[in-house]
């Protein structure tokens, strides 16, 4: 969108571009991957189970958008080049990243107590395969001269969560900066680059959380509850407009921003 085009009715028509969704198989990236369908966009669906990505390649279809689904591992490089060839050859190009692959820290360890493979696999997940992604996605926009990457922070990666949330804290500290690294260093060829930094969303992680043996789950949902001013988590739909706005000419004057999506949280 320039300065001279006011087709404000049109702002958010991702009709006739590519969306590369990994985590695309359940949760925010499912929602995200519906969400732009319905606003006519094509969708790769990637995540590390196949099966969940074949779901939401069927329900893209379903609303008569192409859609793929691949499997990956963000912490494979191979595998992440393999997905944007996957992509390119088979939907003809990467306009929109979205960056949702993600995994929870494991221990909640205070930081002298913290395993090792736990800082290793989420770090490699959540920061390490977030960087690989964008990298390999952008190598097809610069071509071009043109795409949009959004890269998923969350509200630990603004302040910090406590109760031993170290390592993933870490990773998403490390999203916020790369984000606003990636934003100036591709601004002057094209590519904007955003992230959200959301709460807590029920989503299947967020349930499996509250399903570990010896979690009193009403008094973690409450205490969720206390700390966000809207009175409740979000749902995953929530999400989609966010996104869309980062994603379409909407947002044609953002970059390096990093959006909260946190019913007030961080306002406190």
């Amino acid at each position: 969108m320039g300065g001279t085009d006011h087709s404000f009715g049109k702002l958010f028509d991702l009709s006739g571009r590519v969306a590369l969704i990994t985590g695309a198989g359940a949760g925010l990236g499912e929602a995200i991957s519906i969400g732009f369908a319905q606003y006519g966009c094509d969708i790769a669906a990637a995540d590390l189970n196949l099966e969940t990505a074949k779901r939401t390649c069927d329900r893209v279809q379903a609303l008569g958008r192409q859609a793929i689904a691949i499997q990956v591992d963000v912490r494979i490089p191979e595998q992440i080049t393999a997905m944007v060839e996957g992509t390119v050859q088979s939907l003809g190009t990467i306009d929109i990243l979205v960056n949702s692959a993600g995994i929870p820290q494991i221990h909640h360890e205070s930081a002298e107590n913290v395993p090792l493979d736990d800082w290793t696999q989420v770090i490699d997940t959540n920061l390490r395969g977030t960087f690989l992604c964008c990298q390999a996605a952008a190598r097809i926009m610069l071509q071009k001269g043109k795409g949009v990457i959004i890269n998923f922070s969350s509200i630990v990666g603004v302040v910090g969560g406590g109760r031993g949330h170290n390592v993933f804290c870490a990773s998403k500290s490390g999203v916020n900066g790369l984000t606003m690294e990636l934003a100036l260093e591709w601004a002057h060829r094209g590519i904007r680059v955003n992230a959200m930094a959301p709460c807590q969303f029920r989503t299947p992680a967020l349930l499996a959380v509250m399903a570990e043996k010896g979690v009193d789950r009403e008094a973690l949902m409450q205490r969720w509850i206390a700390n966000i001013p809207l009175g409740r988590i979000g749902e995953p739909e929530e999400i989609v407009g966010p996104a869309l706005f980062l994603a379409s000419d909407a947002s044609s004057m953002v970059t390096g921003v990093i959006l909260p999506v946190d019913g007030g949280y961080l306002a406190r």
